[in-house]
Protein backbone atom coordinates (compact mmCIF):
# COMPACT_ATOMS: atom_id res chain seq x y z
CA UNK A 1 0.00 0.00 0.00
CA UNK A 2 2.75 2.44 0.94
CA UNK A 3 4.61 1.58 -2.27
CA UNK A 4 1.49 2.33 -4.33
CA UNK A 5 0.94 5.67 -2.62
CA UNK A 6 4.59 6.59 -3.07
CA UNK A 7 4.43 5.66 -6.75
CA UNK A 8 1.33 7.82 -7.27
CA UNK A 9 2.92 10.78 -5.57
CA UNK A 10 6.12 10.38 -7.56
CA UNK A 11 4.18 10.32 -10.83
CA UNK A 12 2.23 13.42 -9.85
CA UNK A 13 5.49 15.22 -9.01
CA UNK A 14 6.93 14.17 -12.37
CA UNK A 15 3.93 15.70 -14.15
CA UNK A 16 4.26 18.97 -12.19
CA UNK A 17 7.99 19.15 -12.95
CA UNK A 18 7.35 18.40 -16.62
CA UNK A 19 4.81 21.23 -16.91
CA UNK A 20 7.25 23.56 -15.17
CA UNK A 21 10.15 22.72 -17.47
CA UNK A 22 8.35 22.67 -20.84
CA UNK A 23 7.22 25.67 -22.86
CA UNK A 24 3.49 26.21 -23.33
CA UNK A 25 0.47 24.07 -22.36
CA UNK A 26 0.82 20.32 -22.86
CA UNK A 27 -1.65 17.64 -23.95
CA UNK A 28 -2.15 14.30 -22.23
CA UNK A 29 -0.44 12.44 -25.09
CA UNK A 30 2.76 14.51 -24.84
CA UNK A 31 2.86 14.22 -21.07
CA UNK A 32 2.19 10.49 -21.15
CA UNK A 33 4.82 9.71 -23.79
CA UNK A 34 7.46 12.02 -22.31
CA UNK A 35 7.13 10.58 -18.81
CA UNK A 36 6.37 6.98 -19.83
CA UNK A 37 3.12 7.02 -17.84
CA UNK A 38 0.05 5.40 -19.40
CA UNK A 39 -2.60 7.80 -20.76
CA UNK A 40 -5.33 6.62 -18.33
CA UNK A 41 -3.07 7.14 -15.30
CA UNK A 42 -1.87 10.49 -16.68
CA UNK A 43 -5.46 11.62 -17.15
CA UNK A 44 -6.43 10.49 -13.65
CA UNK A 45 -3.50 12.29 -12.05
CA UNK A 46 -4.13 15.48 -14.02
CA UNK A 47 -7.79 15.42 -12.99
CA UNK A 48 -6.78 15.20 -9.33
CA UNK A 49 -4.16 17.93 -9.68
CA UNK A 50 -6.70 20.12 -11.46
CA UNK A 51 -9.22 19.72 -8.62
CA UNK A 52 -6.62 21.01 -6.16
CA UNK A 53 -5.60 23.93 -8.37
CA UNK A 54 -2.15 22.49 -9.08
CA UNK A 55 -2.75 22.41 -12.84
CA UNK A 56 -4.94 24.44 -15.17
CA UNK A 57 -6.73 23.03 -18.23
CA UNK A 58 -7.51 25.32 -21.13
CA UNK A 59 -11.19 25.03 -22.02
CA UNK A 60 -10.55 25.17 -25.78
CA UNK A 61 -7.33 23.22 -26.37
CA UNK A 62 -7.85 20.87 -23.37
CA UNK A 63 -4.12 21.20 -22.70
CA UNK A 64 -2.59 21.59 -19.26
CA UNK A 65 -0.25 24.07 -17.58
CA UNK A 66 0.75 24.78 -13.99
CA UNK A 67 -2.05 26.16 -11.82
CA UNK A 68 -2.13 29.54 -10.12
CA UNK A 69 -1.55 27.94 -6.71
CA UNK A 70 2.16 27.89 -7.53
CA UNK A 71 2.13 31.69 -7.63
CA UNK A 72 1.00 31.64 -4.01
CA UNK A 73 3.76 29.15 -3.18
CA UNK A 74 6.32 31.44 -4.79
CA UNK A 75 4.96 34.42 -2.87
CA UNK A 76 5.19 32.45 0.38
CA UNK A 77 8.83 31.63 -0.27
CA UNK A 78 9.60 35.25 -1.10
CA UNK A 79 7.77 36.46 2.01
CA UNK A 80 9.79 34.13 4.23
CA UNK A 81 13.18 35.42 3.05
CA UNK A 82 14.57 38.93 3.68
CA UNK A 83 12.98 40.06 0.44
CA UNK A 84 12.31 43.68 1.32
CA UNK A 85 15.82 44.29 2.60
CA UNK A 86 17.22 43.03 -0.71
CA UNK A 87 15.29 45.36 -3.00
CA UNK A 88 14.24 48.27 -0.77
CA UNK A 89 17.43 50.33 -1.19
CA UNK A 90 17.11 50.20 -4.97
CA UNK A 91 13.44 51.21 -4.86
CA UNK A 92 14.23 54.17 -2.59
CA UNK A 93 17.05 55.22 -4.90
CA UNK A 94 14.69 55.05 -7.88
CA UNK A 95 12.15 57.18 -5.98
CA UNK A 96 14.79 59.77 -5.13
CA UNK A 97 16.16 59.97 -8.67
CA UNK A 98 12.76 60.25 -10.36
CA UNK A 99 11.14 62.28 -7.55
CA UNK A 100 7.97 60.22 -8.05
CA UNK A 101 6.27 57.42 -6.11
CA UNK A 102 7.80 53.98 -6.61
CA UNK A 103 5.84 50.82 -5.90
CA UNK A 104 6.58 47.12 -6.10
CA UNK A 105 3.67 44.92 -7.15
CA UNK A 106 3.61 41.16 -6.74
CA UNK A 107 1.58 38.61 -8.63
CA UNK A 108 -0.88 36.86 -6.31
CA UNK A 109 -4.06 34.95 -7.16
CA UNK A 110 -3.94 36.33 -10.71
CA UNK A 111 -4.05 39.96 -9.56
CA UNK A 112 -1.24 42.37 -8.76
CA UNK A 113 -0.88 43.58 -5.21
CA UNK A 114 1.17 46.53 -3.99
CA UNK A 115 3.57 45.13 -1.37
CA UNK A 116 6.09 48.00 -1.12
CA UNK A 117 5.55 51.69 -1.76
CA UNK A 118 7.84 54.68 -1.35
CA UNK A 119 5.80 57.83 -1.84
CA UNK A 120 7.26 60.87 -3.58
CA UNK A 121 8.50 63.64 -1.33
CA UNK A 122 6.88 66.24 -3.53
CA UNK A 123 3.88 68.15 -2.18
CA UNK A 124 1.53 66.68 -4.79
CA UNK A 125 2.20 62.96 -5.13
CA UNK A 126 0.65 59.64 -6.02
CA UNK A 127 -0.22 57.09 -3.31
CA UNK A 128 -1.57 53.66 -4.30
CA UNK A 129 -1.44 52.08 -0.85
CA UNK A 130 0.23 48.85 0.25
CA UNK A 131 -2.24 45.98 -0.09
CA UNK A 132 -4.04 47.55 -3.06
CA UNK A 133 -5.10 44.80 -5.51
CA UNK A 134 -5.75 45.41 -9.21
CA UNK A 135 -6.62 42.94 -12.04
CA UNK A 136 -3.71 42.11 -14.34
CA UNK A 137 -5.41 43.43 -17.47
CA UNK A 138 -5.57 46.94 -16.01
CA UNK A 139 -2.67 49.38 -15.85
CA UNK A 140 0.96 49.25 -16.85
CA UNK A 141 2.12 47.11 -13.89
CA UNK A 142 -0.48 44.46 -14.61
CA UNK A 143 0.38 44.36 -18.29
CA UNK A 144 4.13 43.91 -17.79
CA UNK A 145 3.39 40.96 -15.50
CA UNK A 146 0.78 39.46 -17.80
CA UNK A 147 3.08 39.77 -20.83
CA UNK A 148 5.59 37.35 -19.35
CA UNK A 149 3.25 34.75 -17.86
CA UNK A 150 2.93 31.31 -19.46
CA UNK A 151 0.35 30.87 -22.22
CA UNK A 152 -1.90 28.95 -19.86
CA UNK A 153 -1.91 31.60 -17.18
CA UNK A 154 -2.34 34.37 -19.74
CA UNK A 155 -5.35 32.53 -21.11
CA UNK A 156 -7.04 32.57 -17.70
CA UNK A 157 -7.08 36.37 -17.86
CA UNK A 158 -7.56 36.96 -21.58
CA UNK A 159 -10.42 34.49 -22.02
CA UNK A 160 -12.55 36.47 -19.58
CA UNK A 161 -12.35 39.64 -21.68
CA UNK A 162 -14.59 40.73 -24.58
CA UNK A 163 -13.08 39.85 -27.97
CA UNK A 164 -12.19 43.42 -28.97
CA UNK A 165 -10.57 44.16 -25.62
CA UNK A 166 -8.71 40.84 -25.70
CA UNK A 167 -7.25 41.49 -29.16
CA UNK A 168 -6.15 44.99 -28.20
CA UNK A 169 -4.50 43.72 -25.02
CA UNK A 170 -2.73 40.90 -26.88
CA UNK A 171 -1.20 43.48 -29.23
CA UNK A 172 -0.01 45.50 -26.25
CA UNK A 173 1.51 42.41 -24.62
CA UNK A 174 3.48 41.59 -27.77
CA UNK A 175 5.02 45.06 -27.71
CA UNK A 176 5.85 44.77 -24.00
CA UNK A 177 7.69 41.49 -24.54
CA UNK A 178 10.07 43.38 -26.84
CA UNK A 179 10.36 46.68 -24.94
CA UNK A 180 10.11 45.31 -21.36
CA UNK A 181 8.11 48.30 -20.14
CA UNK A 182 4.61 49.79 -20.30
CA UNK A 183 3.17 53.28 -19.90
CA UNK A 184 -0.32 54.37 -18.94
CA UNK A 185 -1.85 57.82 -18.56
CA UNK A 186 -5.10 58.17 -16.58
CA UNK A 187 -6.03 54.59 -17.42
CA UNK A 188 -7.15 53.56 -13.94
CA UNK A 189 -7.10 56.79 -11.94
CA UNK A 190 -7.82 60.24 -13.31
CA UNK A 191 -4.81 62.59 -13.33
CA UNK A 192 -2.38 59.73 -12.59
CA UNK A 193 0.18 58.16 -14.93
CA UNK A 194 2.61 55.27 -14.48
CA UNK A 195 5.67 53.65 -16.01
CA UNK A 196 6.28 49.97 -15.18
CA UNK A 197 8.74 47.13 -15.81
CA UNK A 198 8.66 43.42 -14.89
CA UNK A 199 10.74 41.74 -12.20
CA UNK A 200 11.81 38.11 -12.55
CA UNK A 201 12.68 35.50 -9.94
CA UNK A 202 13.97 31.93 -10.02
CA UNK A 203 14.37 30.38 -13.49
CA UNK A 204 13.40 33.68 -15.07
CA UNK A 205 9.74 33.49 -13.99
CA UNK A 206 7.97 36.83 -13.70
CA UNK A 207 7.02 37.54 -10.08
CA UNK A 208 6.00 41.18 -10.11
CA UNK A 209 6.60 44.69 -11.39
CA UNK A 210 8.17 48.00 -10.43
CA UNK A 211 5.99 51.02 -11.06
CA UNK A 212 6.87 54.73 -11.03
CA UNK A 213 3.71 56.81 -10.77
CA UNK A 214 2.77 60.44 -10.33
CA UNK A 215 0.35 63.22 -11.26
CA UNK A 216 -0.07 63.45 -15.00
CA UNK A 217 0.65 67.20 -15.14
CA UNK A 218 4.23 66.35 -14.11
CA UNK A 219 4.60 62.62 -14.83
CA UNK A 220 3.47 62.22 -18.44
CA UNK A 221 4.67 60.31 -21.48
CA UNK A 222 7.48 62.74 -22.31
CA UNK A 223 8.87 62.85 -18.76
CA UNK A 224 8.44 59.09 -18.30
CA UNK A 225 10.39 58.33 -21.46
CA UNK A 226 13.42 60.06 -19.96
CA UNK A 227 13.47 57.51 -17.12
CA UNK A 228 12.83 54.27 -19.03
CA UNK A 229 16.50 53.33 -19.08
CA UNK A 230 16.85 53.89 -15.33
CA UNK A 231 13.75 51.82 -14.60
CA UNK A 232 14.91 48.94 -16.79
CA UNK A 233 18.34 48.91 -15.15
CA UNK A 234 16.76 48.87 -11.68
CA UNK A 235 14.35 46.07 -12.63
CA UNK A 236 17.20 44.03 -14.10
CA UNK A 237 19.36 44.55 -11.03
CA UNK A 238 16.58 43.49 -8.67
CA UNK A 239 15.79 40.46 -10.83
CA UNK A 240 19.43 39.33 -10.73
CA UNK A 241 19.44 39.62 -6.93
CA UNK A 242 16.46 37.25 -6.78
CA UNK A 243 17.73 34.53 -9.13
Amino acid sequence: MNTKISSTVQRAIKIINYLNETTGPQGIKNISESLNISPPITHRLLTTLKMDGLVFQDADSKKYSLGTVFIDYANKIITDVPFVSIIDPQLIKLRDETQETVGFYMLTNMVRMCVIEHVSNQEISRRAGVGNRIPLQLGSSGRVILAFLSEGLQAQVLNLLPEEERKMLQQQLEIIVNTRYSINEEEITKNVAALSAPVFGAKGKVIGAISISGPVFRWHKESMEQHISLLLKTAESISKSLY
